[in-house]
């Protein structure tokens, strides 16, 4: 079979902005036979034309959405602009009736995201949100070994990205929520996709980039009935970056050192029993990346009605609200209910 008639018996999609992201979730669409992407849009048509290139998809380029919608016959949309654009941009593609994978989080408020997800409620397509920290690799592993027992019961969860450099997209300098909404909710959701959810919380929020106008440190602690749960993000000013994830319970503990996003080297330690029974070398890139395409094959096959959407609006929602609980606990300074 030829190319072309191959990619007439795949899923047609569109990535909508064109930014550093984009790359990688093109990346892991590539890999996924059923499923092409046959146009790029971006206000930037140059950005847009350099993916195109990059790639080698042989894609049509637009400047506007609206024209896109009306010229191309697609399947999914995949929106990668920036949350203020994500309302107007998600029911334009309900409009047209196409799948939709919305990036994280949904809205810049979660009064706004929770109108979006109701307003996208019994709608026929897929409505999802691209959010893959509890894909890398690495951390599958840890949380299978969790859900079947192997630690016993944890007793703290800490999960930890102080990054030396700024944000890589620059809209995030400018944004009135800082790190914790723009990254912190990662890791919100990976102690959720463990723990599930929590209690009460106590936040402190410093703003330690002057480049930066949101918070640039944030520090969280999140209660569960047996559970501590730790979450420090930064965009800090300085030289050294630190990443990690400690789960201890009393049977045995789980350690990774190693960046969250994107890095040259990692390592995994899992401990039972008082002795090491997993040491090896994780190389944090190529686990970013890997994490993208195992949430797109996640996305293609409920396209196709072969698995379900984990990722949710409903399922984002709730992890929106342990993220504006710690806002909220950072205003009062006081712990809260979540």
């Amino acid at each position: 079979m030829d190319e072309g008639a191959l990619t007439a018996m795949r899923l047609r999609g569109a990535i909508l902005g064109c930014g550093m992201i984009s790359e990688f979730h093109l990346l892991g669409w590539k890999r996924i036979p059923e499923a092409a992407i046959v146009a790029l849009c971006d206000h930037t048509v140059a950005r847009a034309e350099h993916r195109n290139l990059r790639h080698a998809l042989g894609a049509r380029v637009y400047a506007d959405l609206e024209t896109m919608l009306a010229r191309e016959r697609l399947d999914f949309i995949d929106i990668l602009t920036p949350p203020e654009f994500h309302r107007e941009h998600c029911l334009m593609a309900k409009q047209a009736g196409l799948h939709i994978i919305c990036q994280k989080p949904l809205c810049t408020t979660l009064e706004d995201s929770r109108v979006l997800a109701s307003e996208m409620d019994g709608y026929q397509k897929i409505f999802a949100v691209h959010e893959n920290h509890r894909y890398r690799p690495w951390f599958q592993a840890v949380r299978q070994r969790f859900t079947g027992g192997f630690f016993g019961n944890a007793s703290l969860l800490h999960l930890q990205h102080l990054s030396a450099a700024e944000p890589a997209e620059a809209y995030k300098n400018e944004a009135e929520k800082g790190i914790l909404l723009e990254y912190g909710t990662h890791l919100v959701d990976m102690m959720r996709s463990i723990l599930g959810e929590p209690s009460r919380v106590y936040a402190r929020l410093h703003r330690l980039n002057p480049r930066v106008r949101g918070e640039s440190l944030a520090h969280i602690v999140y209660e569960y009935r047996q559970t501590t749960a730790v979450v420090e993000v930064a965009w800090k000013t300085g030289v050294f970056h630190q990443a990690s994830m400690l789960l201890t319970g009393d049977a045995g503990e789980a350690w990774f050192e190693g960046s969250l996003t994107r890095g040259d080297s990692g390592r995994l330690r899992i401990s039972r029993g008082g002795e090491v029974v997993v040491d090896e070398q994780r190389n944090p890139y190529d686990e970013y990346v890997e994490s993208f395409y195992l949430l797109e094959r996640e996305h293609v096959d409920a396209m196709l009605g072969l698995a379900r959407v984990v990722q949710t609006a409903q399922e984002h929602l709730r992890t929106l609200a342990c993220t504006f609980a710690a806002y909220e606990s950072a205003a009062r300074r006081q712990v809260i209910d979540v």
